[in-house]
């Protein structure tokens, strides 16, 4: 096992600044990953990346888990070969603090969130807030 970075960016789809994909820290891609997405999207189109955490994961995991997401094509041509070489790290830096920890607050908020709402019912799609009442 070694260690690897989850990295947060933004991703302009297009080029031209009409489509922008972020990943945040709730929901981060893995630096191989950020590498895939340049190949993918162009080096330019992936901007304002920067590592949030850190885990540990075997390099031929990390490839197969690439590789079923993006296609065998792609990572192919990112991490070629049997005994490919795959930077794990974006930094040196491994001070950052571990995805388990990070998902525990971000579960005990959400749960305790969730709990404080009240239910809240919608009708269907093409239905009138009558016709769903009469229903039911």
């Amino acid at each position: 096992m070694a260690k690897i970075h989850h990295c947060t960016c933004r991703i302009n789809l297009s080029g031209q600044n009409c489509h922008i994909v972020v990943y945040d820290q709730f929901n981060t891609v893995t630096w191989p990953e950020v590498q895939v997405l340049m190949a993918l999207h162009g080096d330019e189109n992936v901007m304002d990346v920067m590592p949030v955490m850190l885990d540990e994961v075997s390099p031929a995991y990390e490839k197969e888990r690439l590789a079923s997401r993006y296609g065998n094509r792609i990572v192919e041509q990112c991490f070629p070969g049997r005994a490919f070489r795959m930077q794990l790290m974006m930094t040196d830096d491994d001070q950052l603090p571990r995805v388990e920890e990070v998902q525990e607050q971000i579960t005990e908020a959400e749960v305790a969130a969730l709990a404080a709402r009240a239910p809240v019912f919608t009708p269907g799609r093409n239905r009138k807030p009558n016709e769903a009442a009469k229903e039911a």
